[in-house]
């Protein structure tokens, strides 16, 4: 659990806290920048403890079942229950993770059509590439990551 002062700062202060946050964070434009940002910013343990969030709660909204997300994750069925919870009543990021299972929906649409056109075993195509496009397929729909 992190520490923070038990003193409350006003809210102008807030308000200002986190605009400048804002600003740090949107004003990366590409990944490498971003990452940087985010090592700068935050511990090791930190960085894993949001990035498992996202993904706990972009997992939950595919409706994968809780012993797979505990097993990928390697969380407890507790927190995975906890932000479930959480998960009801956030409606900001949900809708942003939204967008991106829509595209990641399309995505493996897109795999899933090219593995029907030129399925593995079929004269002519690249057999390791079938079957390992095959595994994907399967491991997506088991695990709920692309």
């Amino acid at each position: 659990m992190t520490r923070i002062s038990r003193h409350k700062l006003k809210d102008r202060v807030y308000e200002k806290m986190f605009e400048l946050l804002f600003q740090v964070v949107t004003s990366s434009r590409e990944k490498h920048e971003f990452n940087a940002l985010l090592q700068d910013l935050f511990s090791p343990t930190e960085r894993i403890m949001i990035a498992k969030r996202v993904v706990l709660l972009y997992l939950l909204l595919q409706h994968i079942d809780y012993k797979v997300i505990c097993n990928v994750l390697k969380v407890s069925s507790a927190t995975v229950s906890k932000f479930n919870i959480i998960f009801e009543n956030q409606k900001n990021t949900v809708s942003i993770l939204e967008r991106i299972l829509k595209y990641d929906r399309f995505k493996l649409f897109f795999v899933e059509f090219m593995n029907d056109l030129f399925p593995p075993g079929t004269y002519g195509i690249n057999w390791a590439n079938a079957w390992q496009r095959k595994l994907t397929i399967e491991k997506t729909k088991n695990d709920g990551m692309l």
